[in-house]
């Protein structure tokens, strides 16, 4: 039996400034999070297995579609509820929490750039949790640079034709369909005109010549189904094309944009996360060791890590804001991810080591935040590059 450590009502601060529909949903997903016994999300981290119970148990309480208009099944919710939804499940490191903001990411595209046949089949079934998406761009040797993709399609007939491998796909074992950014070739193989190369497509799972490949056992971000997938002559039909010819590197980046302030969000948890257990290591010594220089230090740690950590999570929100104005903004979505993810890396490091050995247990969480936050740190555009970007935003370099 898993002995499991009950987590007192220490929450994320609450701002003063959230609307009555933003605090409900913060409530619905502070209970979903809570609802889920500490041994079970031990063990889809142990086991590295993907939950898609608890995934379509969440689509049904609303959060698959929640920033989305509810002509297609979406919620009508707007992007902070949802950067509060993610907040809460990193907080509590729920099974699910990669997946549904990657699911989330992946019905971005098709609601902005999607034809009214691809919204109707896609949309209601994705927010009701009978379909899971999963986002296809990273390849073996190319990251968040469109540029550098080596996927390809072929236009034949009514069909496009998809060579190549996209991998550490997040669901990418479990989903039933893929948003996956490829560079369209001529018929003869040669590349098209530059501006009409990288495109974006609908994948489903049972389309011909698409495979699952190699599954991945991480040391952090375990429990999403990881893998690569494959496209041996994948046969894609034209109505799964996503928007125009060329418009691939516009549906990516818009979408990542957003996707990086989930992460923001995911990391604020975290780092949240991380508090609570130390706040509660450092009660229980208070007794016989609040007299002491190393437990004066290590409140000292615990307040300035207070202090970083909120200053995250309002970036975050500034960003979520900013998208819910029509404003989103990749330098501040960039801000956040590093800011969130960069502090949560600290909490848990300084947590780790201020508990010792009681930070390695995994009923205090704190060792799979740092395993998590490492990851944060790297995928969806690493922090260094997020830097580049935003000191070139700066000094106006293209």
């Amino acid at each position: 039996m898993l002995r499991t450590e009950s987590l007192p009502d220490v929450h994320a601060a609450e701002s003063p400034f959230l609307s009555e529909s933003q605090r409900s949903w913060l409530k619905k997903a502070r209970a979903f999070a809570e609802s889920i016994p500490l041994e079970e999300c031990i063990r889809s981290d142990v086991e590295n297995s993907f939950r898609r119970d608890l995934f379509e148990r969440a689509c049904k309480e609303g959060f698959g579609g929640l920033p989305f208009d509810k002509t297609y099944g979406g919620q009508g919710g707007d992007y902070v509820s949802f950067v509060l939804v993610n907040e809460e499940f990193a907080r509590r490191c729920v099974p699910i929490m990669s997946s549904l903001g990657v699911h989330v990411l992946c019905q971005e595209p098709i609601y902005r750039f999607g034809t009214d046949e691809q919204k109707k089949k896609y949309l209601p079934a994705s927010s009701s949790g009978q379909y899971l998406a999963a986002f296809g761009l990273t390849e073996p040797g190319a990251g968040s640079d469109t540029a550098a993709l080596a996927t390809t399609a072929r236009q034949v007939g009514d069909e496009y034709v998809l060579n190549g491998t996209k991998t550490f796909i997040t669901s990418g074992a479990s989903a039933d369909y893929y948003i996956v950014m490829a560079k369209l070739t001529a018929s003869d193989g040669t590349a098209s005109e530059p501006e009409k190369t990288i495109t974006s497509f609908i994948v489903e799972r049972g389309f011909e010549g698409f495979e699952i490949g190699q599954k991945f056992d991480m040391l952090g971000m375990r429990g999403y189904s990881t893998c690569e997938i494959v496209f041996n002559d994948c046969r894609v039909p034209r109505a799964n094309l996503l928007g125009e010819h060329g418009w691939g590197r516009k549906v990516a980046l818009g979408s990542l944009a957003k996707g990086r302030v989930t992460i923001a969000a995911q990391a604020t948890g975290w780092a949240q996360a991380a508090l609570d257990a130390m706040s509660r290591y450092l009660a229980q010594r208070k007794s016989h060791s609040a007299g002491s220089a190393e437990y004066q230090c290590a409140l000292n740690t615990l307040g300035e890590l207070a202090t970083i950590t909120e200053s995250a999570r309002l970036l975050t929100y500034q960003a979520a804001c900013a998208i819910d104005r029509g404003q989103s903004d990749a330098v501040l979505a960039g801000m956040a991810k590093v800011q969130a993810t960069d502090i949560a890396m600290k909490a848990a490091t300084e947590a780790i080591s201020i508990m010792g050995l009681s930070g390695f247990d995994s009923q205090r969480l704190v060792e799979r935040v740092f395993r998590d936050a490492k990851a944060g740190q790297i995928y969806e555009g690493t922090n260094q590059i997020q830097r580049l970007l935003i000191a070139r935003s700066l000094t106006q370099e293209t």
